[in-house]
C-alpha cells in the first residue's frame, strides 16, 4: 500500500485548507498479476498451472490519527485437482476461485529508524466450491477459514527484514488450529532491481484432515520494477516429499516461478 505525500513549496502562499484537501488521507490502489503458478506457502493452488490474480486496496493515514487503517480484497483462479467422484457418491466440488478479504491497522514504533508493525485479519473464501450437503460415506469439509496475523518490519537501508505470525482457529478444510510463522528479507539493488528471500513454517493441528504433515517452505528470487510493472523470478520449495503431499502429488515440489504485476 502506498501513502500519498504532498510537497508544498515554502515560496507559494497556499492556504492551509487547500493543502489539507490535496493531501488526502485516503488512498486507493489496484493490482493485477499473471504468474506461472499460484503458490500459497510453498504449495501449488493451481495444479502447477498458471494463475491470474488481482486486488483492490484502501488505506487511511490521517495526520491526526495515531495509526493507519487498511482494507482490501484479492482474488485468484485455482484448481486443487480433486477427483470429482467418491465411489458411487458424486462430488460436484469444482473449486476454481479464491477470494481473500482482509483489513487491519498499521503504524511505526519509535525504535531506531522506526519499526513498522501491522495487525489484522483475513477471511479466505472459496465460492467456486460446493462443500455443503454432500451425503454418503465421504462427507466434505468446508474450505473457508479465517486468520489473525501480526508482523514487524525494519529497514536497515542496505536491506530490510520482516517477521510475522498467522493464526487460524480452524484452518483450511476444517483441519483445526494452525499457526504459520515466517521471516522475509529484501535487498534493493541499482536500476530498480532487488533480491528477496522468505522462509516460513506451517503447523496444523489435524494433519490427517489437511493432507500433509507440518512443513517448512522457502523461496528466493530477484525482482525488477519498471514503470507500473514489477517482474519477479523466484525458486519456491517445501520440505515435503511427494508421499507426504496430499497422498502423492507434486504440488509441494520445488519449482521456478515467474510473475508480472501491474499496480495502479
Amino acid at each position: 500500500m502506498r501513502n500519498l505525500i504532498l510537497f508544498i513549496s515554502s515560496l507559494l502562499a497556499v492556504p492551509a485548507v487547500l493543502a489539507e484537501e490535496e493531501a488526502s488521507p485516503h488512498s486507493f490502489t489496484a493490482n493485477v498479476s499473471i504468474s506461472t503458478d499460484y503458490r500459497f506457502r510453498g504449495i501449488s493452488q493451481t495444479t502447477n498451472d498458471p494463475a491470474v490474480s488481482g486486488g483492490i486496496d484502501y488505506a487511511y493515514s490521517g495526520s491526526n490519527f495515531p495509526v493507519g487503517i487498511f482494507l482490501g480484497i484479492w482474488a485468484s483462479n485455482l484448481d486443487f485437482g480433486e477427483n470429482t467422484t467418491f465411489a458411487a457418491d458424486p462430488v460436484q466440488d469444482t473449486a476454481d476461485l479464491e477470494m481473500d478479504f482482509y483489513g487491519g491497522i498499521t503504524g511505526t514504533l519509535p525504535i531506531g529508524n522506526g519499526v513498522g508493525w501491522k495487525i489484522g485479519g483475513l477471511y479466505y473464501a472459496y465460492p467456486g466450491s460446493d462443500t455443503d450437503g454432500i451425503s454418503g460415506a465421504n462427507p466434505r469439509a468446508d474450505y473457508d477459514y479465517v486468520e489473525a496475523y501480526g508482523a514487524l518490519s525494519y529497514d536497515f537501508g542496505k536491506f530490510n527484514v520482516a517477521a510475522g505470525l498467522n493464526y487460524s482457529p480452524d484452518y483450511f478444510f476444517e483441519s483445526d488450529d494452525a499457526v504459520y510463522y515466517y521471516g522475509d528479507v529484501g535487498i534493493p539493488l541499482p536500476m530498480d532491481f532487488g533480491l528477496f528471500g522468505h522462509v516460513g513454517h506451517q503447523e496444523i493441528d489435524n494433519n490427517l484432515q489437511f493432507g500433509t504433515p507440518d512443513y517448512t517452505d522457502w523461496n528466493v528470487g530477484v525482482s525488477k520494477a519498471w514503470k507500473i510493472f514489477t517482474l519477479k523470478l523466484s525458486y519456491v520449495d517445501t520440505d515435503l516429499s511427494e508421499t507426504d503431499c496430499f497422498g502423492g502429488t507434486d504440488f509441494c515440489d520445488g519449482t521456478a516461478l515467474f510473475s508480472i504485476t501491474a499496480a495502479y
